[in-house]
């Protein structure tokens, strides 16, 4: 499965009609922009980092973050 279709499982994109918001599934971060591009490039190196960390493993699977800090 590819980075968006991992981000679009893991985030909730809400605009209204002024700023676009869009938060993390399991309430890690969120961010806030008038730009559509710029709340997307935000949001995805957010979700990027905590991806790597395996914090979404009971979404999409993967490791998790015990079993990458384990591996360390």
């Amino acid at each position: 499965m590819g980075l968006h279709e991992d981000f679009a499982k893991c985030t909730s994109t809400v605009f209204d009609g002024d700023s676009w918001d869009i938060s993390c599934n399991l309430g890690l971060w969120s961010v806030f922009a008038a730009d559509k591009a710029q709340a997307q490039d935000e949001a995805l190196h957010y979700f990027s980092q905590y991806k790597e960390d395996g914090e979404y493993s009971s979404i999409i699977g993967g490791q998790s973050v015990v079993e990458k800090l384990t591996q360390k």
